[in-house]
């Protein structure tokens, strides 16, 4: 080997370990936005599985779907759960309503839309 291949195979590693470095770091902060982000995925999963078989649901029965709801991505070991489900039902009625999943039924009830 000649003292440039050894200078390009060094270079090249240093390249290699600072691009994973980055991806890695880019990976960590964005982390907390994408559990939240499975977790309403999650959450809403769980609220249209009830509504195929019921005709509609309420904030209270939301809450009883959302309990204990856990998501974790597979390289990491954090994980995030529901533990008290009226705060994060708010916010999975406007996942859902802003998907457009969902639509009011009156009553403080809503139902899949067709």
């Amino acid at each position: 080997m000649t003292t440039g291949q050894i200078i390009a195979g060094v270079l090249l590693f240093a390249a290699v370990t600072a691009a994973l470095y980055v991806w890695g770091l880019k990976k960590s902060l964005g982390q907390q936005e994408d559990l939240t982000r499975a977790l309403l995925s999650a959450c809403g999963s769980r609220v249209l599985k009830y509504l195929k078989k019921h005709d509609t649901i309420t904030v209270r029965g939301v809450e009883q779907q959302i309990a204990g709801v856990t998501v974790r991505q597979f390289w990491s070991r954090k994980r995030l759960m529901v533990q008290d489900p009226a705060k994060v039902s708010g916010q999975v009625i406007d996942f859902l309503l802003d998907q457009q999943y969902i639509q009011p039924a009156g009553g403080g009830r809503y139902k899949r839309k067709p």
